[in-house]
């Protein structure tokens, strides 16, 4: 099994802010990997470097054998729910993942589709500032499933979910490893991540303390 992501003794500064703190780690094809750790330990920061959003002050990302902001700018073959990028407010759920379609110049994946796979009803009219916080969560990881991308990145899918929501969206994970996606996924829920992850990077403080493999716990 071949890695399809690795970050090589990687650090960020924002300022005189330590961000990440020599980060090295390897992610294999068709696995999910959780990256657990309470707020500003350095997940989503780690997730911005490896997409291509967030240059590293030193140290090298490379995601399917490509130096990230050498070779490609951002990440080949990648898609992400993070809930500060790239959302409408005055759109509706569908008429964002259209608009998200075009620019991406996708013109194979069925929003509506994509839609109900995630719960939400496509013909809703209801605008995206007049969203539930869970509608939106379901829509960012609607936005991820656009493209049939290999690589999948999901930070802290389950915030501001409910019970059903999160059995949900740890079935839909398990689900896209089956169709052969490799799946990053954040989260500060400890019991979810055991539920999903084949394996674990704990953060704090901008380091990686602990590497946790296991097997999904569900089928």
């Amino acid at each position: 099994m071949s890695n399809i992501i690795e970050l090589d003794h990687v650090t960020k500064k924002f300022k005189n802010k330590l961000a990440l703190n020599d980060i090295s780690l390897t992610i294999a094809e068709n696995k999910i990997y959780g990256f657990r750790g309470p707020n500003g330990s350095g997940k989503s920061v780690t997730f911005k470097t490896i997409l291509g959003f967030v240059r590293p002050t030193t140290g090298t990302v490379k995601v399917e054998g490509k130096i990230i902001r050498k070779d490609v700018i951002f990440a080949p073959d990648t898609a992400f729910a993070i809930s500060e990028y790239g959302l409408l407010e005055d759109k509706t759920g569908l008429e964002n993942l259209e608009l998200l379609k075009v620019l991406n110049e996708d013109q194979s994946s069925d929003s509506k589709k994509i839609m109900q796979r995630v719960g939400l009803n496509p013909n809703n009219p209801l605008k995206l500032k007049e969203y539930s916080l869970g509608m939106r969560q379901r829509l960012l990881i609607a936005a991820a499933l656009l493209g049939d991308n290999k690589i999948i990145i999901l930070d802290e899918p389950t915030n501001a979910l409910d019970e059903e929501g999160q059995d949900f969206v740890a079935k839909l994970i398990l689900e896209l490893k089956q169709e052969g996606k490799t799946v990053l996924v954040s989260s500060h829920d400890k019991e979810f991540l055991d539920q999903v992850a084949d394996h674990i990077f704990v953060f704090s403080e901008g380091r990686i303390v602990k590497e946790i493999e296991k097997q999904s716990g569900l089928a």
